[in-house]
């Protein structure tokens, strides 16, 4: 599974979500227990005509940081990929109860997110009260923003690259902290050598998913925040707004 990966995170269960022990609240501090997160956002899914095929879950930091991915069915028939719904949490208040929409590519499993909706909320006073709002108002522009994430995807697949087109967003994306100078060799070789059928084209979908092929190999935190920056790089390189 894309989110447990070799470094830094192990697959999770909700059961072992459970487990982790949940540190005590303080006067400023209310962390809310990974499993009831999950249960809130599963709870809200069907209310948006959304059906959640498959559930990843990754613990990392002793437990201490918790990464999820819902993969959902969204309605629009495409055969090579679904909505993906990232969540994220932490006991140690490095995260906050957190979450993002944008996709995953069945043909490789690959993940991305595009950061156009998200949701985030300190473990603060008041946490157990806005957390369902904050979901249910997230979802609600997830459902409308599904048409704008199929137009972008559309539209990578249809642009052909030039080679020296392709060059330069790989520049761009080190700059962007999309990922490190010494990881860009792996998407040369994802790009010039596919592994898939799917992505022999000279397309800016290929060129996107082979980055996202390579940030399959981070920990869960820098495959989230890399793929946003990712998105948000070929959305403004490419005017895909």
């Amino acid at each position: 599974m894309t989110l447990m990966l070799h470094r830094g995170g192990w697959e999770a269960t909700k059961a072992d979500l459970a487990a982790v022990p949940v540190p005590e609240p303080t006067g400023s501090y209310f962390p809310v227990p990974y499993d009831r997160y999950i249960e809130e956002v599963e709870l809200h899914v069907p209310r948006f005509g959304l059906e959640i095929k498959s559930s990843q879950f990754a613990l990392a930091r002793d437990g201490a940081q918790m990464f999820g991915v819902l993969t959902c069915t969204n309605g629009h028939g495409a055969r090579d990929y679904a909505l993906a719904i990232g969540l994220r949490s932490s006991y140690d208040r490095s995260l906050a109860v957190g979450a993002t929409f944008g996709s995953r590519c069945f043909v490789c499993d690959n993940l991305a997110f595009t950061g156009e909706v998200s949701m985030s909320r300190k473990h603060t006073s008041m946490v157990f009260r806005d957390l369902p709002d904050l979901i249910y108002r997230m979802l609600g522009q997830v459902s409308s923003m599904r048409e704008r994430m199929d137009a972008e995807i559309a539209g990578m697949k249809a642009l052909e690259l030039p080679a020296a087109h392709a060059h330069h967003l790989m520049v761009e994306a080190i700059r962007a902290q999309v990922l490190p100078a010494s990881r860009l060799p792996k998407v040369i070789e994802a790009w010039e050598e596919p592994q898939h059928e799917e992505f022999t084209p000279r397309t800016a979908w290929s060129l996107f998913n082979a980055f996202t092929e390579v940030q399959k190999t981070n920990a869960p935190r820098a495959q989230m925040e890399g793929s946003l920056r990712l998105s948000a790089l070929f959305r403004r390189e490419l005017a895909l707004n």
